[in-house]
């Protein structure tokens, strides 16, 4: 009976720590916001290969959420921002570069705001996810900065695939000289994962140098 009492009550506390981190979540409208709130750990690069660095960061929220910031930085040749926003926004180009990924829809679209549902292509034995998020273009000075939040209950769930929750993400294009553009792309997801970094963290390394790689080629 003690026991039972002991294990309900830990069930409350643990539903209550959950509602609580969503209410928080909810107010926040973009990667950028969070990452100001956060108390923030050193950058370590990971991973470099063909120009690409894969960096990380821990992160504590509200002094109670803890996670990691990812970074991505390099740099292409490209004759234009515009024509790498729609190396990012349009699912026929994504497909072609973005290894990690197996279909793309758009499901609302306009020209500086649109709603996307990404399928992930996840190598066994993790379980199939995808992700619905709501992206925006802005402009600060020569960079433009693509913004995107998650919406994971947007559209319905899809029979054993499992819905990214909340994330973050953002992209970041800087006109340098000779048309040489420089890239950033963050990320921050709050879904718990099923199996530890050392599992999953090469497996995610290469997928992002691959894609990335593969990028930088395309918009040669």
């Amino acid at each position: 009976m003690f026991r039972t009492v002991i294990l309900i009550t830990v069930a409350a506390i643990t539903t209550v720590k959950a509602q609580t981190k969503n209410e928080f979540l909810d107010k926040i409208n973009s990667l950028e916001g969070l990452v100001s709130i956060a108390q923030k750990g050193k950058w370590e690069e990971v991973n470099n290969k063909d120009g690409v660095s894969i960096n990380y960061r821990d992160l504590i929220i509200a002094d109670t959420i803890k996670t990691r910031q990812l970074l991505v930085k390099f740099r292409l040749k490209s004759p234009s921002i515009d024509s790498l926003i729609t190396q990012v926004k349009l699912p026929k180009h994504i497909k072609i570069w973005n290894d990690g990924v197996s279909d793309v829809k758009i499901l609302e679209n306009k020209d500086t705001k649109w709603i996307s549902h990404t399928t992930y292509n996840i190598p066994f034995p993790f379980k199939q996810q995808d992700l619905v998020t709501q992206s925006t273009l802005t402009k600060k000075e020569n960079t433009i900065i693509l913004s995107s939040r998650s919406l994971p209950n947007y559209i319905k769930q899809q029979e054993g695939v499992k819905r990214e929750g909340y994330n973050f993400s953002e992209w970041r294009f800087k006109a340098m000289a000779n048309s040489i553009v420089e890239i950033e792309f963050c990320a921050i997801s709050f879904t718990p994962p099923r199996f530890p970094k050392f599992l999953r963290d090469p497996i995610i390394q290469r997928t992002l140098i691959n894609s990335f790689v593969n990028l930088k080629e395309k918009a040669l």
